[in-house]
C-alpha cells in the first residue's frame, strides 16, 4: 500500500493529508493530516471551519458518522478517537489494535464503528459507550480498509493475502471471499445500492463483483497501483486514484474508461464521492484538495 503523503487545504507546505471525506450533507470536507490534526473545510469556499487536535502521531483516516454528529479518526499513535463535531470534544479514545491504524468506518445507523490495522484484525466498537464488541481476524498481516454496506448487513474488508472479504455484521462471520491471482487489495467499497462490490490494489486491476452471488461483474486493468476507489454518478461510475497521480472513471454499463485526468503531479492518494455522487474530491502529494465533476472529470475547484 502506498503511504498517504502530502495534501493540504491552505496549510503549511509539507503537511500531509491522508484522507478526505464529504460531510453527510455534502457541504463540508473533513481531512486527516500528518501534523496530527483533523480539519473541516467549507466545500464552496475552501475556508477552514474548525480543527481538532489530540492524537500524538499522524492521523491516517477520518470518517464522518452518517447522522453528522461525530467523527472517527484512526492514527499512527495506535488509537481510534470518536469526536463530537460541534464541540470538538473527544468522546472516546479506543485502543485495542497492536498495529498501526489504517481505517475506521461507521455503520449506517451511526451506532457501531469498525477499525482496521496492520496486525490484520478488524475490531467492532459501540459508539455510545466506547466498548469493544467483537474482534475478527480478517487478513494476513494487514487489514487495509473496512466498509459497512449501505443497509448495514455486511462488512467489507480488504487486505494482504490476496483477500477481499465479506462479513455478516450481525454475526461477525465470513460470508464470501475473493482472491484474484496476484492481487493484494488495499481498498474495497460498496455501490450505493449495495448490490455490487469493488476492490483494487497492488496489481492495478479493478474488480467488480455481485454482492449476492459473488460473481464477477467487471474488470478494468490500469497497470498502476490503486490507492483508493469509490462508486459515483449514482452508482453508474467507478472512480479510482493511482500511484501515477491520475484520477480515472469507468462506466459500469459499457465497461469503458470515461476519462483519465491528472489529479496530482506525482501521486494521488485518496478519492471520495459527495452524498449524491455528483462530485469527487481527491487528495494528492502536492498538498492540494481538488473537486471534480464526477461524470465528466471536469476540475471544478482547487483548494490550497
Amino acid at each position: 500500500m502506498v503511504s498517504a503523503l502530502p495534501m493540504s487545504i491552505g496549510w503549511a507546505q509539507g503537511v500531509a493529508v491522508n484522507s478526505v471525506q464529504f460531510s453527510p450533507d455534502g457541504l463540508q470536507i473533513v481531512s486527516a493530516a500528518t501534523d496530527n490534526s483533523i480539519r473541516i473545510s467549507d466545500v464552496s469556499t475552501g475556508a477552514l471551519v474548525r480543527s481538532f487536535r489530540g492524537h500524538d502521531d499522524y492521523v491516517v483516516y477520518v470518517a464522518w458518522s452518517p447522522d453528522g454528529a461525530k467523527l472517527a479518526s484512526a492514527s499512527y499513535d495506535g488509537s481510534v478517537r470518536i469526536w463530537d463535531v460541534d464541540t470538538g470534544d473527544v468522546l472516546h479514545e479506543l485502543r485495542g489494535h497492536a498495529g498501526t491504524l489504517f481505517y475506521a468506518a461507521f455503520s449506517p445507523d451511526s451506532q457501531t464503528l469498525a477499525s482496521a490495522a496492520t496486525e490484520g484484525e478488524l475490531l467492532l466498537w459501540d459508539v455510545a459507550t466506547g466498548q469493544r464488541l467483537k474482534t475478527l481476524t480478517a487478513h494476513e498481516e494487514v487489514t487495509a480498509s473496512v466498509k459497512f454496506s449501505p443497509d448495514g448487513r455486511y462488512l467489507l474488508s480488504a487486505g494482504r493475502g490476496q483477500l477481499l472479504r465479506l462479513w455478516s455484521a450481525d454475526t461477525a462471520t465470513p460470508v464470501a471471499v475473493w482472491t484474484p491471482p496476484g492481487q493484494t487489495f488495499t481498498t474495497g467499497v460498496f455501490s450505493p445500492d449495495g448490490q455490487r462490490i469493488a476492490g483494487g490494489g497492488s496489481s492495478g486491476t479493478l474488480h467488480v463483483f455481485d454482492t449476492s452471488s459473488g460473481d464477477p461483474v467487471a474488470e478494468f486493468a490500469t497497470n498502476v497501483f490503486i490507492n483508493s476507489l469509490v462508486f459515483a454518478g449514482g452508482g453508474s461510475l467507478l472512480a479510482s486514484v493511482h500511484g501515477d497521480g491520475t484520477l480515472r472513471a469507468w462506466d459500469l454499463t459499457d465497461a469503458e474508461l470515461v476519462y483519465r485526468v491528472q489529479a496530482d503531479p506525482d501521486i494521488a492518494f485518496f478519492v471520495a464521492a459527495s452524498p449524491d455522487g455528483m462530485l469527487l474530491v481527491t487528495a494528492g502529494q502536492d498538498t492540494r484538495i481538488r473537486l471534480w465533476e464526477a461524470k465528466t472529470g471536469k476540475l471544478l475547484r482547487t483548494i490550497d
